[in-house]
């Protein structure tokens, strides 16, 4: 039994059908496992969905608190706030266009810093990436020798806004016979520049908003790049 991951396919899809496979408890909150999902589970550093789930005349309503990958399968974790949940049935999900739309664009936020620094022949090497609004980041292996580290935000933060000024249309090529994480493996594509992800992005990076670097600095043994986009 797995969940079907149609924001792999659909990253700006919020709402979809889908019919309940199972029903579970997780420390006396409800779960629900459905045979597909619009709704993103918490990973490669972009936080999960909340929203609803409901039948066509609402006397069932499910409030998605939390959204995880487990084995194959999607957990919807939250509440029933109406009705109950019986196998089999055909219900609708409706994610948080706020929270997704917000989720989606610090996450492509983040590879377009990993591309500019690429095209500004910075030599560092991406690694852990965190596109949460309370302090989004991304970690590089590398050196800051020879860099003016003000220059170098300003030269970054400028980078971006010129990319973004291209009109790149996100595209997404898949690997059917290879799997990253339990997941179809799926490279996202900016133009010519292609980055291994299962996460949501935005369909054109020119509807991101004006990206700001906020830091550079060293973490431990990697340098620490936090970003923010405009309003957050």
């Amino acid at each position: 039994m797995k969940t079907e991951l149609l924001y792999m396919k659909d990253m700006q899809g919020l709402t979809c059908s889908a019919s309940i496979l199972e029903k579970l408890t997780n420390d006396d909150r409800d779960v629900i496992i459905l045979d597909q999902t619009i709704f993103y589970p918490q990973g490669g550093g972009q936080p999960y969905d909340t929203g609803f789930i409901k039948n066509e005349d609402e006397s069932f309503v499910f409030e998605v608190e939390e959204v995880r990958f487990i084995e194959g399968t999607v957990h919807h974790i939250g509440i029933l706030k109406a009705g109950s949940m019986n196998i089999g049935t055909k219900v609708y999900c409706f994610v948080d266009k706020e929270r997704r739309l917000l989720n989606t664009s610090l996450h492509s936020a983040g590879h377009l810093v990993d591309l500019a620094l690429k095209e500004l022949d910075v030599d560092w090497v991406p690694g852990k990436g965190y596109h949460f609004p309370q302090g989004a980041y991304i970690e590089y292996a590398g050196s800051l020798n020879g860099h003016n580290i003000e220059k170098l935000k300003q030269d970054i933060t400028d980078k971006v806004e010129e990319i973004m000024g291209r009109n790149i249309q996100t595209k997404l090529v898949f690997d059917e016979s290879k799997l990253q994480n339990g997941k179809p493996m799926r490279t996202v594509y900016y133009g010519d520049f292609g980055i291994p992800c299962g996460g949501t992005h935005i369909a054109n990076l020119s509807d991101i908003g004006r990206i700001t670097i906020r830091k550079i600095k060293m973490e431990k043994e990697n340098i620490r790049v936090s970003y923010s986009i405009a309003n957050i």
